[in-house]
Parts: structure tokens; sequence; C-alpha cells
């Protein structure tokens, strides 16, 4: 996961975005109306995400939804469908939102190319927060498919969420394991996180496939680097290309954060005495 603040944009902003253009103006003059309502619980889910209460606003808010009129919920998942990501201005708030991820990965899984929003709490279920900003994650597609409109039945049971969930970023925790190939990722709990957070976070881990993701995202920078460390490991033997590892780790946690899929692949590769004596030779899957 990458994390990252929450957006400056409200929702406000893009209801007003949303509806510039709508043709059916008695629709318009509706949608507009629910402004305060919509306001009221933006204001509700980014105070519910700051302490940590979104698994309890969501089984709260499901009990409310499910007593408006379907075409109320209807509206307003049209109005993300049609409106943000489908009208010209509301397309250009839908693009920023996307735009604020770094390099423009998934902040779900860290790699993937953005192409779509979100929703951390399902527009399905949910749809008083369909166009809450605070709501709308930057996704890559295989991400959003897989989180699909999941909420969870315990709290444990909730993804985490990139503008919300920070883990830290003074300690490793995501650990890259190279004695051969493919290379074992994991999560190594730190000792500070509570019971739930740690599940939490291996639930983020099974939940986007992340052991396989990440040992297919590094094929390509091992591809890539395999004939330089050949030429260091044959110049200057075991200990040199283990101190250049370990200088790429750093180098690349100072850039992508220490807990980046690439960067725990870097300290794996830096740690291996099987890559620095002779798996550097053995070519990694393809």
């Amino acid at each position: 996961m990458i994390h990252i603040g929450p957006p400056d944009m409200k929702v406000k902003d893009i209801l007003t975005a949303s509806c510039a253009g709508m043709q059916d103006l008695k629709l318009k003059k509706k949608l507009l109306e629910r402004e305060p309502d919509l306001s009221a619980a933006e204001q509700a889910y980014v105070q519910a995400a700051e302490c940590d209460g979104l698994f309890t606003l969501a089984v709260d808010a499901q009990v409310a939804e499910k007593r408006l009129p379907a075409p109320q919920r209807k509206e307003l998942q049209d109005l993300y469908s049609a409106g943000l990501v489908g009208r010209k201005h509301g397309r250009v708030k839908y693009d920023e939102l996307q735009a604020r991820a770094p390099y423009g990965h998934c902040l779900l899984c860290g790699n993937g190319e953005v192409s779509s929003l979100d929703h951390h709490l399902p527009k399905d279920s949910l749809p008083l927060y369909a166009i809450c900003p605070a709501n709308l994650v930057p996704a890559c597609g295989k991400c959003n498919q897989a989180k699909g409109n999941r909420i969870g039945t315990v709290a444990s049971q909730r993804t985490l969420h990139p503008y919300y969930d920070s883990l830290g970023e003074v300690e490793r925790y995501l650990i890259a394991d190279v004695q051969g190939w493919p290379v074992q990722f994991r999560i190594q709990p730190l000792a500070e996180w509570d019971s739930e957070l740690s599940q939490r976070v291996m639930h983020h881990f099974r939940v986007f496939n992340l052991e396989q993701r990440f040992a297919e995202f590094s094929v390509s920078p091992l591809a890539s680097t395999r004939l330089h460390h050949q030429k260091i490991l044959r110049l200057g033997g075991p200990s040199n290309l283990a101190a250049h590892l370990q200088e790429d780790a750093e180098f690349h946690s100072s850039t992508h954060g220490l807990n980046h899929w690439g960067t725990a692949l870097r300290y794996g590769l830096a740690d291996s005495v099987w890559y620095a004596d002779h798996g550097v030779n053995d070519a990694p899957p393809s």
C-alpha cells in the first residue's frame, strides 16, 4: 500500500461538477438539494476515518441506507458513473483524484497502473459515499476487481485505507526472502501494531494477492539488473556485490519508502547470501 493524505477536494465540489451539463433539470435540482446531506455524511466519514471508526460507520450506515427509497440510492450511484466519470466537468475532478497517486501507481498494491477510483466503502450498499472524495482511492483494475464490494464481517477483515491507515516508515514490515526463485514476500508485524491492525494488514495482503503480485513485479527489475550484478560479482566478489545491493536498497527506500515492494526486494537481495554467492547467475523466472 502507498500512504498519502486525503484529498483537499470536498463532496460539494464533486456534486457541482458532476451535475454540470445535466439535461434533466428536475433531477439536477433534486441532486443539488442533497448537498447538505452529502456534506454531513462526508464530515462523519472523515471523523470516523481519523479515529479508526469506519467499520462501525459502515455497519450503521448500511442499516440507514436500506431505509431510503431505492430510486434515491440509484440516483447517487448513477451520479458517480454518469456524472463524475462520464460528464466533462465531473471527469476533470475524477482525473484530479487519480493524478494524486505517486508515479501513477495504484495505492492498494503499490505498482499497478492507476486506471480507476476504488470506493473504499462500496457505492452499491453505501451510495451516500459514492462521490465522497475521501472514499475514492486511485487504484489499478486488478485491485479494484479483487476488492469488490467488501466491507468485512468484523473490524479486522477490512482492507487498509491509503488515506488514513499509516503503518509507519521507521521499521521494515514488508520482507522479501531471496533464497531462490521466485522471491517470497511476507508481512512481519511490527511490535507497536495491535492484534486488529496486524490482522488487517494480513487481510489486505491476502485480498489483493500481494505475495504473488509482488513476485511478478520483481521479474522486470531482476532481469534488468542481473548483468550488472554479475559484473560486480565477477570483478569484486560477493562482499562488493552485497555492499552495492545495500546501497541500492537504501537509495530506493529514500525515494519510494521503506516498505515499498521494490525496496523490500532490494533489501532481500542485499541480505541474501545465496544471491551474492551464486544465485545472481541463476536466471529468474520470466
